[in-house]
């Protein structure tokens, strides 16, 4: 069924009004290939030069405003499960933050309902900023930092240059309709020395991402625009004084894993001989699936 993707998530109110990128948003090459061309209408392409992989079909600003509207409560609130699984996930990434900076002033930036700020230590001065108003009506009724989570984009928000220790962006880069220019944006509002922690983002240079394509289970067409590498966001970061710091590739011992029947599903995947048209199985979490990359502003 056109629209119908491996979830059985209906996206067609959400494919009549598309716009189409041809072009690389990196290294602005014309010349790209098909990467996955599922469900249709959308189809995602790689670049030939850099390796970047896009949504070529991508849904207007106004369609993803709808999508995101009450996002919190059709994605988020509405399933304990994965929130469960989130609050854990949460303090890995806590966790690999922490390494590196403990305490300062923190924007999280597409910070939902404020969950991971509230899972941060209390010596970080929180502010977020949010897209969804539900969420950020959440956050203002339920978290003591509430007040300072902000209903809008990055892009237009005055917050004033140079004012922020550490900015993170939790799931979020994929999502945005200009990252290059978000990612500059988070540069010039981060201090000499500040971080920028990019975490729970998928990793398009991973072994499941190249076997599924379309079925890699962080494959959307209508969340995900863009699928980053740690290459492709180090030569973005880079531009904009942002130095790669390190990576790491959560997994082993996350809420996701389950190390023997995820390898045993990759095997499969490896030898099956059947065509990629009507292969149906999904990806299951694997080593390298997911990234947190922080930068360094100089």
């Amino acid at each position: 069924m056109t629209g119908v993707d491996f979830r059985g998530e209906n996206l067609s109110d959400y494919a009549n009004d598309l716009t189409n990128l041809d072009s690389c948003i990196l290294c602005y090459s014309k010349i790209s290939y098909e990467w996955a061309s599922r469900p249709a209408p959308f189809r995602a392409v790689k670049c030939a030069d850099c390796g970047f992989v896009w949504m070529q079909t991508q849904p207007t600003p106004s369609t993803l405003n709808k999508y995101y509207s009450n996002f919190i409560g059709r994605r988020r609130l509405s399933n304990p499960t994965k929130m469960q699984q989130r609050s854990l996930q949460y303090e890995d990434d806590k966790l690999i933050l922490q390494q590196y900076v403990k305490k300062g002033r923190l924007l999280d930036v597409g910070c939902n309902g404020g969950f991971f700020l509230d899972c941060l230590d209390n010596t970080f001065e929180k502010h977020g900023i949010e897209i969804d108003a539900s969420s950020v009506k959440y956050a203002h009724e339920n978290f003591d930092f509430g007040a300072n989570v902000r209903c809008g984009s990055i892009l237009e928000e005055k917050y004033p240059e140079g004012s922020f220790d550490v900015i993170v962006m939790r799931g979020t880069i994929e999502h945005v309709t200009k990252p290059v220019e978000v990612i500059k944006r988070c540069s010039k509002l981060l201090k000499k020395g500040g971080f920028f922690y990019i975490t729970a983002t998928p990793n398009v240079d991973s072994l499941a991402a190249d076997l599924f394509r379309d079925r890699w289970v962080v494959f959307h067409p209508v969340q995900h625009l863009w699928h980053f590498s740690p290459k492709t966001l180090s030569s973005v970061c880079d531009r904009f004084e942002m130095t790669f710091v390190s990576v790491t590739f959560p997994y082993l011992g996350t809420s996701y894993e389950n190390y023997k029947s995820d390898l045993a599903q990759m095997s499969d995947e490896i030898t099956s001989q059947e065509p990629s048209t009507i292969k149906k199985k999904v990806s299951p979490p694997f080593f390298e699936s997911m990234m947190s990359i922080i930068f360094k502003k100089i």
